[in-house]
């Protein structure tokens, strides 16, 4: 259990009289947050301490100073409530500043002030603490920065209780280790070894010996599969393979480019002892290469690999992933990691979530302003800066909260993610999550003016500034919404598109679907606006509903004008009217179990509108793992595990019960009256989508531990053929899952983990399963094909530590993990000698 952390900045600032030190290293200020409790009150508030403690030999001054911080994201602090002695301010966002009031004396050295912290959210993470502290001191005038020295105190199991309503069981040793005796190890068949599971395959006799490999045969038409392929092979098999156009030795891989059947994601794999044959289209070839390099010898495995037939093509038309890289930022070179990744699991659809309040993240030849406010986030220094959030302090952190994709980097991802048969979907979000785009527009018509360009100074603007509407969205921003009633609006987003249609030309790659949010649209916008009044008026809108209909209608109008097609988040059709499907897809959402949105993808596919269920539930990996404090994500939607994603059952979501996120189940019998798809629905539905928001997120090893396992799963329902046959009960179902996911976790568990490994991912390697009987450990593991390893607490456990084979006696205290063949662990339970037997 983590008892306390501390991050140290190295700035070179100096406090003079303000906390006297020279020393950059030196931390005069201390702050330490420390969670005392959950709904404490009849407004269900949660309780914190903040300490602002001064460890140096110098008063902290009564006056002048300002200390500012990220609280969890969403959230609303009571100010009534911080203390006698300051005040408390949210600026925007989740960014808040407190500072001394006339009361406060000061600090002498050795002194503390304890700040109370009342937030209408439970926190039940440590992923939920208050972040980026720093103080901003006034020194004549001048401001001088200085990052204290943080520390937090320890989360016990039992806060992880949101209320006294939350019933949901927090997972323990004991827990897991029920949950693990369901699986047993199992020798993993051709068919088992490939994820996602193939249409169909058939084993024959004999092997091939892959080390025999020496050409690859394409024509013309192949060679970019062909090139993809020996590329594989020389990172897999560290071997090198010539492209030829015609056979000349014994032992070859043959690229046919034809079509296997009107799908053109089919393919056909041939594997015999004297040769490989693949046929399929330019997708399909691409996917029966992917289905070869599963197929190859990983660490410890042979070069042999059993003859077989396959053919295969994959459920869905969209097999996709959504990446916020705007609320934290991922390199160039993390995506192209997560596009390398998809490619292989047979997912086509990257959607590139480039924009929101806290970044703009992609330079746009036509509007430099963008990356120029929305790249970095730091101290505002004028109106139109980027504040800091989710603890990014006061200048941010290169590649986490500050960074930007160079056009020539876009042009690199999208002609990477293009050779593994993978759209790029851009996202630019409006109206709401666009206070970046506001502001640079209005810094652009600011430029512009005092060049007496007037006309171009209002070309591009985004609100009215007569606007005095109040609103606040769920990230707590009040200025972030675009005005729909300015035509300069729809010049910002035609022109956005023709920015995008340019990159992809130069890329080389079709600007296919244009992405533009449309999501979480505040109540309260635009009702003070003159100019909506005035709009609305002349285009006979009653109401604000009707205003985000004729919104919806024209910007996909100005889509279908530039030949790309329209996708929109489909809570924009919740309080809108007016809309039409046409030339529009919508991602669905919102359907957290037991809300009574659960039905909302399929009213919208019945209605005729193309549907991807991207649902909170099951398919959004910021949501924790599981309910542990240790354990990083939110939890807003439920808490998502790689086995809740692969129980997701996107055409048959009422067909089995569910669990709701504070305990209990909703069963299928409750979900009955909720709406089914029809026939004409069932067309809609035209794929899946997981989707990670980055808020939690500091850096691609925190991206890869939400991403790996669960992507696999993710692959495997949007490939593989439906669970659900006609006619099946609520108990076959289930039946056939459990029967599934053992062949599956055993895939996991044997082989990708170690595959992952290969390719230095990270990803998470779940915590064993453990109980004390008879007093003895007996311990287990959720992936068979892992190694559970144990130690005493007073030795280091590490991949040379003992293998567990049978239950262990508890004479002194344990440490246990699971290991993959790499030596990587997953998260080290202890099992105290004091530990009762049951």
């Amino acid at each position: 259990m983590k008892t306390q952390f501390i991050f140290f900045y190295l700035l070179l600032i100096s406090l003079a009289s303000c906390v006297g030190t020279k020393e950059s290293n030196k931390k005069d200020i201390t702050i330490h947050w420390k969670q005392q409790a959950n709904d404490v009150n009849d407004k269900h508030e949660s309780f914190a301490e903040l300490t602002i403690k001064n460890v140096g030999s110098t008063q902290l001054n009564k006056s002048n100073w300002a200390l500012y911080f990220n609280n969890k994201p969403c959230t609303q602090l009571d100010v009534a409530k911080v203390g006698a002695d300051v005040s408390i301010e949210r600026i925007n966002g989740d960014f808040f500043k407190i500072t001394p009031k006339k009361s406060f004396k000061g600090l002498n050295s050795g002194d503390s002030i304890v700040v109370s912290l009342y937030t209408n959210s439970p926190v039940i993470k440590y992923t939920d603490r208050a972040l980026g502290f720093y103080f901003v001191f006034d020194k004549n005038g001048k401001e001088e920065f200085y990052e204290p020295a943080y520390s937090y105190g320890s989360l016990s199991p039992e806060m992880a209780q949101m209320s006294t309503s939350d019933t949901y069981v927090v997972e323990t040793n004991e827990i897991r280790y029920e949950e693990n005796k369901q699986l047993s190890k199992i020798t993993l068949s051709t068919e088992d070894k490939i994820i996602p599971t193939p249409l169909s395959v058939t084993e024959t006799k004999g092997q091939f010996d892959v080390s025999n490999v020496k050409e690859i045969v394409a024509d013309k038409n192949t060679q970019p599969q062909a090139k993809l392929l020996q590329e594989y092979i020389k990172s897999t098999l560290h071997q090198e393979v010539t492209i030829v156009d015609k056979v000349s030795s014994a032992v070859a891989i043959q690229l046919i480019n034809k079509e296997v059947n009107a799908n053109t994601e089919a393919y056909s794999l041939t594997i015999q002892a004297n040769g490989i044959k693949i046929i399929g289209s330019d997708k399909g070839l691409v996917y029966g290469i992917q289905t070869l390099r599963g197929l190859l010898p990983l660490k410890g495995e042979d070069n042999s690999i059993q003859c077989a037939k396959i053919v295969d093509q994959p459920r869905f038309e969209y097999r996709g992933f959504m990446l916020d890289v705007a609320r934290n930022f991922q390199t160039k070179k993390s995506v192209l990691n997560l596009l390398d990744v998809m490619g292989f699991y047979k997912m086509n659809k990257l959607h590139f979530h480039l924009t929101d309040d806290e970044g703009w993240r992609i330079d746009l030849k036509k509007f430099p302003e963008l990356v120029e406010v929305g790249s970095s986030r730091k101290h505002p220094t004028d109106k139109f800066s980027t504040i800091p959030s989710y603890g990014s302090g006061p200048r941010g952190t290169e590649g986490i909260s500050n960074g930007y994709y160079t056009r020539a980097d876009y042009i690199e991802i999208l002609q990477y993610a293009k050779a593994r048969n993978i759209e790029v979907i851009p996202e630019v979000d409006v109206p709401g999550h666009a206070r970046i785009a506001i502001n640079a527009m209005r810094l652009r018509s600011d430029r512009l003016k005092t060049q007496e360009k007037v006309k171009e100074a209002n070309e591009f603007t985004l609100d009215d500034p007569e606007d005095v509407s109040e609103y606040s969205s769920v990230q707590g921003f009040n200025d972030n919404t675009i005005c729909p009633c300015e035509n300069s609006s729809y010049n910002f987003i035609d022109a956005l598109i023709g920015e995008f249609n340019d990159i992809y030309t130069a890329a080389g790659v079709p600007l296919e679907t244009m992405h533009l949010g449309g999501d979480e649209v505040a109540h309260g916008v635009w009702e003070n606006s003159p100019s909506c009044k005035e709009f609305m008026k002349e285009n006979n809108l009653e109401d604000i509903e009707a205003l985000k209909g004729y919104y919806a209608l024209r910007i996909a109008k100005i889509a279908k004008k530039n030949n790309v097609k329209l996708q929109l988040w489909d809570d924009i059709l919740h309080h809108a009217k007016g809309m039409s499907p046409d030339n529009l897809t919508l991602n669905a959402w919102d359907n957290t179990w037991g809300a009574g949105t659960e039905d909302f993808g399929y009213k919208r596919a019945n209605e005729g509108y193309n549907v991807i269920m991207t649902s909170v539930s099951s398919l959004y990996f910021d949501m924790a793992y599981t309910k542990e404090v240790d354990e990083p994500g939110f939890y807003w939607g439920d808490y998502n595990n790689t086995r809740n994603i692969f129980n997701y059952l996107p055409t048959h979501l009422f067909s089995t019960d569910h669990k709701l996120k504070l305990g209990g189940i909703i069963t299928k019998e409750e979900l009955s009256k909720k709406e089914t798809l029809t026939a004409k629905g069932l067309k809609h539905i035209k794929g899946i989508q997981g989707a990670l928001w980055s808020e939690t997120l500091k850096g691609q090893q925190d991206a890869e531990y939400l991403l790996y396992p669960k992507m696999l799963a993710l692959a495997e329902r949007a490939w593989s053929t439906s669970v659900v046959k006609a006619g099946d009960s609520k108990t076959k179902i289930e039946n056939r899952i459990n029967q599934d996911w053992n062949t599956f976790a055993n895939a996991i568990g044997q082989r990708e983990f170690n595959r992952l490994a290969s390719w230095n991912r990270h990803y998470r390697i779940p915590p064993v399963g453990a109980i004390v009987k008879d007093g003895k450990v007996e311990a287990n593991i959720g992936f068979p094909g892992l190694t559970v390893r144990y130690t005493t607490t007073s030795d280091t456990l590490d991949e040379n530590s003992k293998i567990y084979t049978t239950a262990i006696p508890l004479t002194e205290s344990l440490q246990l993990a699971a290991f993959d063949k790499y030596g990587n662990k997953g998260r080290i339970q202890i099992i105290s000698s004091s530990k009762k037997s049951i």
